[in-house]
């Protein structure tokens, strides 16, 4: 939503460009927010959408006591010194505090190990499934298949590389590339198959609904075919984007969040031994995996995915999510609060075009 708002900003400023001439220290200005803007972009976008709620719904809520495994050169636990709540986490004590219980925390935890690279962890694997999403996803739509339907099979044909990442934002540093990180695919496709369904659809749906409701009720809304156009504005959309803003954030609550849990969950059960994770996680999942050497499945059900991860957990993750929300607005509205004065000032600076 953030990034609608900002972009609607932009093309209204753009807009207003038309038959005038920028001055040239506007493209200065400009070229000044995106390189200024850009990693904060990435970090609300990538970091904490997407590295942080993974690492709660993976930590342990009650892990057992032991000693933090060292990720450090140094031979040192990344916890004692950099991320004093990790180790804390990890050792059970009865005060302890879960290292995703803030984002102060996880941040601390995660910049720890490796820097503020460990914010970007598994960005080179996301970009790559990212492209090859779009491009499966592009030949299924070509061939007249429903977005609802091309977008699960679309996934499904990639379960290794979105297990893949998931390992990666779990587990400590490694020197194997993310290619070398990719689990047989007769395994990741019989553990995530399922789960990589409901997750899918559960977001095309979230999509779909709210833009059918909003054209069912005649609401004004961006044409795809022309992405420069703003459509004038009615004074019922407003109470129509309200409605349609609180069934896409029920959609979410109800079907994307849970489907993400437990797809998370069954990925990181697939998680190789000798990986250690960087905050407390159950392999076991309370003792519902057995491991394959032993005539078990090897990974987590769907159903004990989903029975394992506590109330406790559910309570964290939702808090969780409010505060990335927070974030994100916060970030959309300092964005508009710096480039509304620049676009008056630009404007003001600018020649018309006889």
């Amino acid at each position: 939503m953030y990034r609608d708002i900002a972009h609607a900003v932009y093309k209204r400023g753009e807009s207003q460009m038309n038959g005038y001439e920028m001055p040239g220290w506007g493209w200065g200005l400009l070229i000044l927010d995106v390189l200024i803007f850009l990693p904060l972009v990435l970090m609300v976008n990538y970091s904490l959408q997407h590295v942080f709620p993974t690492l709660a719904i993976v930590e342990d809520p009650s892990p057992p006591a032991y000693e933090p495994v060292s990720l450090n050169e140094d031979s040192q636990s990344f916890a004692e010194d950099n991320a004093p709540l990790a180790d804390e986490a990890a050792r059970g004590g009865s005060q302890a505090r879960l290292i995703t219980s803030s984002l102060r925390s996880t941040y601390r935890t995660l910049k720890g190990i490796s820097g503020w690279r460990s914010m970007f962890r598994g960005f080179a694997c996301y970009l790559s499934l990212s492209v090859a999403t779009s491009f499966v996803y592009g030949i299924l739509v070509s061939a007249f298949i429903p977005s609802l339907i091309a977008a699960p099979l679309s996934a499904i044909a990639l379960v290794q590389l979105y297990t893949a990442w998931t390992h990666i934002v779990i587990s400590a540093p490694s020197s194997k590339t993310f290619w070398q990180r990719l689990p047989p695919f007769k395994k990741a496709f019989q553990a995530t198959a399922l789960p990589v369904v409901m997750y899918f659809f559960a977001a095309e749906v979230a999509t779909f609904v709210p833009r059918l409701i909003a054209s069912g009720m005649s609401m004004n809304l961006p044409n795809p075919k022309q992405p420069g156009t703003i459509p004038a504005g009615d004074k019922n959309d407003v109470w129509k984007g309200v409605i349609v803003l609180l069934i896409t954030l029920a959609l979410h609550i109800l079907l994307v969040i849970p489907t993400q849990v437990i797809l998370t969950r069954v990925q990181a059960s697939l998680l190789p031994d000798d990986d250690d994770t960087v905050v407390p996680f159950d392999r076991s999942f309370a003792g519902k995996v057995e491991p394959a050497i032993v005539g078990g499945k090897g990974f987590v059900t769907v159903k004990d995915a989903w029975q394992s991860f506590s109330p406790a957990s559910w309570v964290r993750l939702a808090k969780l999510y409010v505060k990335i929300f927070l974030a994100g607005l916060a970030l959309a509205f300092l964005w508009m609060i710096v480039i509304i004065p620049e676009m008056l000032l630009i404007l003001s600076h600018s020649k018309k075009i006889e």
